[in-house]
């Protein structure tokens, strides 16, 4: 009820999925798989306003030349809601130096529940077999993982993330002798 909720003060179609992602508008981060999206799927890109003035114009438009993207670039007050009205989020990036080692987008969306589907980028392979979290060998792959990951069960992957929680990490840390 709460995504559906949220889809319809967003303006997105309640029946039609959301595949989020949330990061920087530029050709490193692979930004432009979004379009290989098919269009049944409703695709949201929320940049950061830090490096809105480094956005790949071009690309920004190519991807707003699809009718199933949309883009939000200006300051979200509650960032939780975009993950929470979100179905799956992706993860495209696959070349090293345009992201942190562990991204902390896909974190914040398996704490939220959300099934990743993601590249084996970075520490991201550590996820690897754990529930919530679905690799994608190629592209071309890309739709029918998204619905492998439509048909799974919500929710698995708070559990793969939980060790990333503040509370487990101020735990270790006291621990630590």
């Amino acid at each position: 009820e709460r995504t559906a909720e949220l889809k319809v003060k967003y303006g997105f179609d309640t029946d039609k999925p959301v595949v989020l992602h949330v990061g920087h508008l530029n050709e490193g981060r692979n930004i432009r798989q979004l379009m290989n999206i098919r269009d049944d799927y409703q695709v949201l890109l929320v940049t950061s306003t830090a490096t809105k003035n480094e956005q790949d114009k071009k690309l920004k438009a190519q991807l707003l030349d699809r009718d199933n993207i949309r883009i939000i670039d200006d300051y979200v007050e509650n960032i939780n809601e975009v993950y929470q009205l979100a179905d799956v989020y992706f993860f495209p990036v696959v070349e090293g130096g345009h992201c942190i080692d562990l991204p902390l987008s896909c974190l914040e969306a398996a704490a939220c529940g959300l099934t990743v589907v993601t590249t084996p980028y970075g520490a991201m392979k550590e996820f690897e077999g754990k529930d919530g979290f679905l690799f994608i060998d190629s592209f071309e792959e890309l739709n029918s993982v998204i619905d492998t990951a439509l048909r799974g069960e919500k929710g698995k992957s708070r559990k793969s993330v939980i060790g990333y929680d503040w509370n487990n990490a101020v735990s270790e840390l006291l621990d630590i002798k």
